[in-house]
């Protein structure tokens, strides 16, 4: 049996149990990225992606934030007051450019390896 995934977009939310995960605003090829990464990933508890297009609503991600163990975000969306924020949590990790906010937050996801790690970390 497959893992099992439940992905969740404004303004909608579970109240399953399972690791939960906000991606924010990212571009398509990232969230591609993000998805053949779980995919791969061979056995995970039950995970519930909230995915924000940066254009939503702030106050459902906001809402979605506290309950996630991971946010990953593009730092080069155009809400940037979101990003600040989104920097400033000790769980995120992002794609991109910080600006000027890059000392807030090291957690630069480059790779597919450092992604599949983080997620096999947090996931398994």
């Amino acid at each position: 049996m497959k893992n099992k995934i439940t992905i969740i977009t404004p303004p909608d939310d579970v109240s399953e149990d399972g690791i939960r995960i906000l991606v924010y605003g990212c571009k398509e090829e990232q969230t591609l990225l993000i998805s053949s990464v779980i995919y791969e990933i061979k056995e995970c508890k039950p995970t519930i992606i909230y995915v924000c297009n940066g254009q939503d609503n702030s106050k459902w991600a906001l809402d979605k934030k506290q309950k996630c163990s991971i946010i990953i975000f593009n730092a080069e969306t155009e809400n940037q007051t979101m990003v600040g924020y989104l920097a400033a949590q000790h769980n995120s990790y992002y794609f991109g450019e910080l600006r000027t906010l890059q000392p807030v937050n090291s957690n630069r996801i480059n790779t597919k390896e450092q992604l599949t790690t983080l997620m096999e970390d947090n996931i398994t």
